[in-house]
């Protein structure tokens, strides 16, 4: 099988996904081989309304190799023990 070099990625959104997408494939891939562009709104804004997340992030902020102390000290953050929805209904 023969391997192509992908020459660039472009990411289209920001937010915690867009932005931990450009930081696994800028850690994964040969930056002498590979372009990453994340393009963010300028309409849109940051929501920051205390996202949550599943227990497997250490293990990807491990791999990003992010001192979790350090992350939790460096944004503010804290941990949850649950999230509760009640009558969320999407349209």
């Amino acid at each position: 099988m023969t391997q192509h070099a992908i020459p660039h990625v472009v990411i289209i959104g920001g937010g915690s996904a867009g932005w931990m997408t450009a930081a696994a494939l800028a850690k994964n891939l040969n930056p002498q081989h590979t372009n990453i562009t994340l393009i963010e709104s300028t309409q849109i804004g940051t929501a920051s309304v205390g996202e949550a997340t599943i227990p497997q992030i250490r293990q990807f902020n491990a791999m990003l190799g992010i001192n979790e102390d350090e992350f939790i000290k460096r944004t503010s953050g804290s941990f949850k023990l649950g999230i509760k929805f009640i009558n969320r209904i999407t349209q």
